[in-house]
């Protein structure tokens, strides 16, 4: 690298280069190395022009904090290195990228479905390899003419909800993550973030459970794992010394919390690209199409009718330990794929209650309350503490859904009431970690409160089922709590 000039790009001594020039080969790199304070980007790009017949080359870079993109787009150091033959140029570019990419260094490759930064021609562009989901999504937003919106077809209600908990979800990730909302997706001061990057994140943070969980982890090994995962995925670390450190991922708690930021962005780019049409559901506040998008039926109950009074009755009265859960709102859900799936031969069907944090209702819209595949993977410790295994959990109390629910900005917080096929359920009084399915002869587990009568480790009924057909949402429920 030292042996070939580097120009500024806004240096009037440097060779002049054809602006009509091709990217014949490109990549964005990212560290963020929390021992030393770094967070950076690279960009490289290898380019030809043709003048006076003769090709040209040129190999152009674009680096610097990756923080300070997201007050300045065109922040940055932006270099050429010109020459004469395509060996030399692509030598050149391979050498750079050895040299960044070495432990030395410590840069990693994104996959972006639209780069930020490089040269202008590159930006808008998909760089590194992109994954056919991204593709996919790619593919339906070739530009076509769109209809105005119409006016909204859906109640009021309907509307509110559904602003509600997209806006929930967006506001969530926006601030954890250093991203926005485009019309092009989840865009981070690099670009835009594509499926595989994400899954990408996931493998570190399975990478740091496993040393977690080995008892061999260190402060080095932890924070070199964690700058990792931040280079995977840019956040709002802070540029301090102490916000770096504090950014350490080194908890059970710490690698739940990321791997819920990961599902909420997993949740956000499948929502957006099952609207199809070229459009942004999450950019474009078209209630319909975001409705839409969600793929789930919702009926609002009318506050009042038979069926309100029934459901917020049950509701309240169902609660033990507290009594501060006042229903809002109710909503009959109805995900198809969902209802036609549901196993009627399980039997002993209850109506139980799953609460979940305001950020996750659009992706337990569209996909359902799923089993925690990723989290049984990893051996993570879920929010509800898991104490009987990897299942889904529900309970039988208003206010214990309640506990596991958070509000978003009407101050309200989302539970849902769903049929559950219990069949016949083990009863346990203590906790029982490691369970991926019931006890052979029995389809359900059920954690007893404790009672002066009958003692248990459970301070709730927890009933749990380990495959999802055994369930179906119902009705959400909208409501309050004093807390």
């Amino acid at each position: 690298m030292g042996s070939v000039k580097a120009w500024k790009l806004s240096d009037s001594a440097a060779p002049k280069y054809p602006g009509d020039f091709e990217i014949a080969k490109k990549a964005v790199l990212q560290v963020t190395d929390i021992k030393n304070n770094n967070n950076k980007y690279y960009a490289i790009e290898l380019h030809t022009a043709t003048a006076k017949g003769k090709t040209l080359y040129r190999v152009f870079t674009h680096y610097g904090r990756t923080d300070d993109l997201e007050t300045n787009p065109d922040a940055g150091q932006k270099e050429c290195r010109f020459f004469d033959d395509a060996g030399s140029a692509q030598a050149e570019y391979d050498s750079i990228y050895r040299q960044k990419t070495s432990k030395a260094k410590g840069y990693k490759e994104l996959s972006l479905a639209s780069s930020k930064i490089g040269s202008q021609k590159a930006r808008g562009h998909s760089s590194g390899e992109v994954d056919a989901k991204t593709l996919q999504k790619m593919k339906g937003e070739d530009k076509v003419e769109k209809p105005k919106p119409k006016k909204s077809e859906l109640v009021p209600a309907i509307q509110d909800l559904v602003k509600y908990i997209y806006a929930e979800a967006t506001n969530a990730l926006t601030t954890t993550v250093a991203a926005k909302i485009t019309a092009n997706g989840i865009e981070t001061p690099l670009g835009v973030l594509t499926v595989g990057q994400i899954e990408k994140g996931e493998e570190v943070l399975g990478d740091i459970h496993q040393l977690f969980t080995s008892g061999k982890g260190n402060k080095t090994k932890f924070e070199d794992l964690s700058g990792d995962f931040y280079t995977a995925i840019p956040h709002r670390i802070g540029r301090t010394r102490e916000a770096i450190s504090s950014a350490v991922i080194d908890t059970l708690a710490e690698i739940s919390q990321k791997q819920d930021t990961l599902q909420l962005m997993k949740d956000m780019l499948a929502v957006n690209s099952s609207s199809g049409g070229g459009g942004s559901v999450l950019f474009d506040d078209q209630v319909d199409a975001q409705y839409q998008a969600l793929g789930t039926s919702l009926a609002f109950v009318e506050r009042g009718s038979p069926e309100w009074k029934e459901w917020a009755a049950n509701v309240e009265k169902s609660q033990i330990k507290r009594k501060d859960v006042k229903v809002v709102n109710v909503f009959r859900v109805k995900r198809s794929g969902e209802w036609d799936g549901f196993d009627l031969k399980v039997g002993n069907e209850k109506m139980f209650y799953h609460g979940s944090r305001i950020q996750n209702w659009v992706g337990l819209m569209t996909r359902g309350i799923l089993l925690p595949k990723i989290v049984v993977s990893m051996g993570v410790n879920r929010t509800d503490a898991g104490w009987l295994g990897n299942g889904i959990y529900f309970g039988d109390a208003a206010c214990t859904a309640a506990f596991y629910t958070t509000p978003g900005k009407k101050k309200t917080r989302f539970m849902a009431i769903a049929r559950v096929g219990m069949g016949k359920a083990k009863e346990f009084t203590k906790i029982t970690y490691g369970l991926n399915e019931p006890p052979k002869g029995y389809d359900s587990c059920h954690g007893l409160r404790s009672t002066k009568a009958s003692p248990s480790q459970f301070e709730d009924n927890e009933y749990v089922i380990y495959r999802q057909n055994q369930q179906r949402m119902e009705y959400l429920v909208e409501f309050k709590t004093n807390g």
